[in-house]
């Protein structure tokens, strides 16, 4: 009998680009772990251990302040009406705290192709629905917060591995502009359920809270080398450039210590990218993308609101187009898990040779030559590099004929 339930969660696999398809070719009927990743793009390692009920606040623009000029995240403020709310679930495995509007595939006998439990993405509400992706090693800080409802309400801090301003810290990396970069977003939790079932779920962010301190160090790593960072640190330092009553020794010192420099965002920075500018129209994206990241957060402390899918339907600027393609699929979360796998491989592997990279040195010089970077050492270095890498840690593959290709367009 014709099934239209599968013909169309099928066809919604094709229409929605955002959508990572399961293997249902080697599992038929996905585990409740497998679900859980896809649902958040989350490394094969992350397996879900608690989830719960409850209500996300954010603050806004317009609610940043109640009426009385107090911030709206003080402990005896924050239930006050203003600010963004979701309702969702909000799930805990060994590295990451996740929330989602959107419901989950928990349910013993969901499939992908046959059942109607099965709530993975759909009609490009973008990864997950509205929520957040967070890597405990993020979360700075955890307060409990009162609530005349006698319901558990967490705040958390979160950070991006440097301090938040007016903190200093000798061990941060000075060219990000730790002293001028916006603080992460703070983000308001109240949990619904029982209280047995609140402080369990408590109890386990507290550990997997200490398990990601030891992450804290390759987090910093792999953000340095993040656009949003520099950006938003530029920005900053900008403003208090311009700000009319800051001293001057304090503008120096600032400048001297804070001048943060930018981080390398393809070969396109330094040969062009492709297209024509004009139309690619990159400084107005990227003034909205700034906005959108001024109060919502970048690379791990993202927040998924009803604007983001929006601006990446009007396009992603060049600068940003690796950063946020990485977030967005997942494999952000897996270098954070191995931040010097690629440098490691390479050195590893220094003048070895192998059938892979043979063929490798043949198609260097063919790989987009109509592209000026592709005619000099630095490109060819790069190509040369990354495909070499893949060849020695996927060695069933190694290398084959077009990814040169594939790796060349990347690396723009």
């Amino acid at each position: 009998m014709f099934n239209l339930q599968s013909f169309v969660q099928k066809a919604q696999t094709f229409i929605d680009t955002n959508v990572a398809p399961l293997n249902l070719s080697s599992d038929r009927k996905p585990s409740k772990s497998a679900l859980f990743r896809h649902q958040f793009h989350l490394p094969d390692s992350q397996n879900p251990l608690h989830e719960i009920t409850a209500e996300l606040t954010l603050a806004t623009k317009a609610g940043a302040k109640s009426a009385g000029g107090r911030k709206s995240w003080e402990k005896e403020n924050w239930d006050k009406p203003g600010g963004t709310h979701y309702v969702g679930r909000l799930h805990l495995s060994e590295q990451f705290l996740c929330f989602s509007t959107q419901n989950t595939s928990f349910a013993s006998t969901a499939t992908t192709s046959a059942s109607t439990t099965f709530t993975g993405q759909t009609n490009g509400n973008g990864p997950a629905g509205n929520g957040f992706t967070l890597p405990l090693c993020a979360v700075r800080r955890v307060e409990r917060l009162h609530s005349q409802t006698n319901e558990f309400a967490l705040s958390i801090s979160t950070w991006n591995g440097y301090p938040a301003p007016g903190e200093t810290n000798p061990k941060a990396p000075k060219s990000q502009g730790s002293k001028t970069s916006p603080a992460a977003p703070k983000l308001v939790i109240q949990l619904a359920g029982s209280r047995q079932h609140c402080e369990r779920f408590c109890d386990g962010l507290k550990k997997g809270l200490r398990e990601g301190l030891r992450e804290v160090e390759g987090m910093r790593r792999v953000i340095e080398g993040c656009y949003s960072e520099y950006m938003l640190a530029a920005e900053a330092l900008r403003r208090l450039k311009t700000e009319p009553g800051v001293p001057q020794a304090a503008l120096s010192e600032t400048s001297a210590h804070d001048e943060p420099t930018p981080p390398d965002t393809g070969l396109g920075t330094l040969f062009k990218y492709p297209g024509d500018a004009k139309k690619l129209r990159d400084k107005g994206k990227m003034r909205l993308w700034y906005e959108y990241m001024r109060e919502n957060g970048r690379n791990v402390t993202l927040v998924r609101q009803p604007d983001l899918p929006r601006l990446i339907r009007i396009g992603l600027p060049n600068r940003l187009r690796g950063e946020i393609w990485e977030v967005t699929s997942g494999a952000f979360y897996m270098k954070l898990q191995r931040p010097k796998l690629y440098q490691e491989t390479l050195a590893k592997h220094d003048g070895k040779t192998s059938l892979a990279t043979e063929d490798i040195e043949k198609d260097l010089n063919r790989s987009l030559p109509e592209y000026p970077g592709f005619q000099s050492e630095e490109g060819i270095g790069r190509l040369r590099r990354v495909l070499t890498a893949y060849s020695w840690t996927n060695t069933d593959v190694g290398y084959c004929q077009a990814m040169n290709i594939v790796v060349a367009a990347l690396l723009m």
